[in-house]
């Protein structure tokens, strides 16, 4: 039977220091579970409303009330998995792209990056550290399960971008100005560089980029920018593209 101890301390794991003080992370919902179940991180706890006792057999029923008091969702799914937070990972050894991520701070935005990174075969994602911590519930629900298959990797973004241009890749950026993403020719591997929702690319990252990338307007569009999820999608969809 559950107990009110582990009641508080899996509804303790909405807020971030919890998560980093208990290396724990939460993922809720029928279709993540099932991911999660058929992925390679460590399931340390498993909770269910009777409604999927049949669907989640091995998991500790628990009443409605005791799973609202530890869903982070308005609107509890009914079964809930607690996750061990996995160790660093390394890179894929020779992606053919890297996704990295400046200062990405919507949790939608990141889980979408990340889903999306998936669907174009990039497996490796280099976040600078304050991109909005990945294990965020909101993150991990966006990802639609995604986050369970892609290297996700914090780092310092200019000794990462420095390292790699010394390894003979090429860094694409996507900036406002830059040279237009569809009349590329050249599309070698490298690191394909996202900023963030208000600020773009910084300023100390632009003299790492090789290759400015931008998405042209078409018409007479007044829009300013695009989001950065939707930027890195167009970005990665044009990139992976068979030339």
């Amino acid at each position: 039977m559950v107990t009110k101890n582990e009641i508080k301390q899996v509804g303790s794991l909405r807020q971030q220091k919890f998560r980093k003080e208990l290396g724990l992370f939460v993922v809720e919902g029928r279709k993540m579970v099932e991911e999660l179940l058929h992925s390679d991180f460590t399931t340390t706890a498993l909770y269910a409303t009777t409604v999927w006792n049949e669907t989640f057999p091995q998991a500790e029923t628990v009443s409605e009330v005791q799973m609202a008091q530890m869903s982070g969702q308005d609107t509890p799914p009914g079964i809930l998995a607690v996750v061990k937070t996995p160790v660093k990972q390394q890179l894929s050894a020779n992606p053919r792209f890297i996704l990295a991520l400046d200062g990405i701070a919507n949790p939608g935005n990141m889980g979408t990056l990340i889903r999306t990174a998936e669907w174009f075969g990039i497996r490796d994602i280099v976040c600078s550290h304050d991109c909005v911590e990945v294990w965020n519930p909101k993150v991990v629900q966006a990802t639609m399960g995604s986050l369970f298959r892609i290297n996700v990797i914090e780092k310092g973004l200019p000794a990462f971008l420095t390292e790699q241009r010394s390894q003979g890749k090429a860094i694409y950026g996507a900036l406002l100005e830059g040279e237009n993403l569809f009349e590329m020719k050249q599309k070698p591997n490298g690191v394909i560089v996202i900023g963030s929702e208000s600020h773009g690319i910084r300023e100390n990252l632009l003299p790492l980029l090789s290759h400015p990338v931008t998405i042209p307007r078409m018409g007479n569009s007044q829009t300013e920018s695009l989001n950065a999820s939707v930027a890195g999608g167009i970005i990665m969809a044009e990139m992976t593209r068979p030339s």
